[in-house]
């Protein structure tokens, strides 16, 4: 009974805290992990890694960090059947009294619908565990349901489609995450619900400039939309400069830097509204071996690589 109670204390804990994924400013740095049908869309091996921290200066404020890689397979010209992108993405989310870990490995098909678009279907598939800080005193808690909740886990598998439209210019996005965990019935039924991403994005060449605009929307049934906007000016692909804009949340700005194969980026959000807290800093780092001058790369040559990619 008691480890009944605990992880039905668990599972609230999470309802609280899990029903949105974590978010970043540099979403665009970070597309794989939104939708899987990201992978393989760089030229060749793609590896990142980044942090979040949210709400500097309060106690139990939300941080959250990820690393993934993804690559192509095969064939590198559509002549007939598709090719296929693979990856894997894991990244951690904690948020005041709990601990959310996630493990997925991802594949894509990629199709040439016309001489101008592609379409890639994705998958994550993986596990994701929730955990509680032993905040409680543990065994030396006088209350036996707190004392047995501290340290408690929770593990299930998770699921997550996602579809992909793109050309040399621009990109459409949507995936479903948290598909697989609808309801566990531990006497009470406790659901965790679906999240939906939908974004897009379009590039701009101009010279040795280019311009980047792109939007990012988070949508579940347990609370309101979460919209970002973001404008970037890339600069021969080496100095990116970006604005962004939560909606009735937080003003972002943006600064990325490409050293040879590795870039790094930095966001700072200013809060517009007490509830949401103090700053926000988040960097990132990339390393991607390959040499292009697509669309994707700001140059305008005759790649055909998604513009999410610069």
């Amino acid at each position: 009974m008691k480890k009944l109670v605990v992880i039905l204390f668990l599972i609230t804990v999470i309802q609280s805290f899990g029903q949105q994924s974590a978010q970043y400013s540099q979403y665009s740095f970070n597309n794989f992990g939104y939708n899987p049908a990201f992978a393989g869309t760089a030229k060749c091996l793609d590896f990142r890694i980044g942090t979040r921290l949210q709400w500097v200066g309060f106690e139990g404020a939300p941080r959250s960090t990820f690393v993934s890689a993804h690559t192509k397979l095969g064939r590198k010209n559509y002549t007939g059947r598709g090719t296929h992108g693979v990856g894997a993405y894991i990244e951690q989310d904690d948020v005041h009294l709990t601990t959310r870990t996630a493990f997925k490995l991802g594949y894509a098909y990629h199709t040439k619908l016309s001489s101008k678009y592609k379409m890639n279907l994705g998958i994550f598939a993986g596990l994701q565990q929730y955990s509680t800080d032993d905040v409680f005193g543990g065994d030396v808690n006088p209350d036996p349901v707190l004392a047995n909740a501290a340290g408690s886990v929770l593990r299930y598998p998770d699921i997550m489609p996602g579809i992909l439209l793109y050309s040399k210019k621009m990109y459409w996005s949507f995936s479903i995450n948290q598909l697989y965990f609808k309801s566990i019935n531990l006497g009470e039924e406790q659901t965790q619900v679906n999240q939906y991403y939908f974004g897009a994005g379009h590039q701009s060449v101009m010279g040795h400039w280019s311009v980047f605009k792109s939007f990012l929307l988070k949508q579940n049934i347990m609370g309101p939309p979460a919209l970002d906007l973001n404008l970037a000016w890339v600069y021969y692909q080496a100095l990116t400069f970006g604005l962004g804009y939560r909606v009735g949340e937080s003003a972002m700005a943006q600064l990325k830097v490409k050293f040879g194969k590795i870039s790094i980026g930095y966001a700072f959000d200013f809060p517009l509204n007490k509830i949401y807290g103090n700053y926000g800093h988040e960097i990132m780092i990339s390393f991607n071996p390959c040499k292009g001058d697509g669309i994707g790369d700001g140059a305008g040559g005759k790649s055909f690589d998604c513009p999410a990619y610069n």
